[in-house]
């Protein structure tokens, strides 16, 4: 799916429709929580990961 069209409101809708989805989230989109983003706290080439009922991001 397209990034420019990307949200989790969008994948709910799907999810409603018995549809699954992968996409791509940009690092500004205001879905992606700020633990997600990139950080020098966390080493390089590393990912963080999570979930909420039947989705994952």
């Amino acid at each position: 799916m397209d990034n420019f069209f990307t949200s989790i409101p969008l994948a709910e809708k799907l999810l409603e429709k018995n549809l699954t989805s992968v996409e791509t989230l940009r690092q500004n989109n205001p879905d992606v929580p700020p633990v997600m983003k990139p950080s020098k706290l966390r080493e390089k080439h590393s990912s963080e990961s999570g979930f909420s009922g039947n989705m994952t991001m």
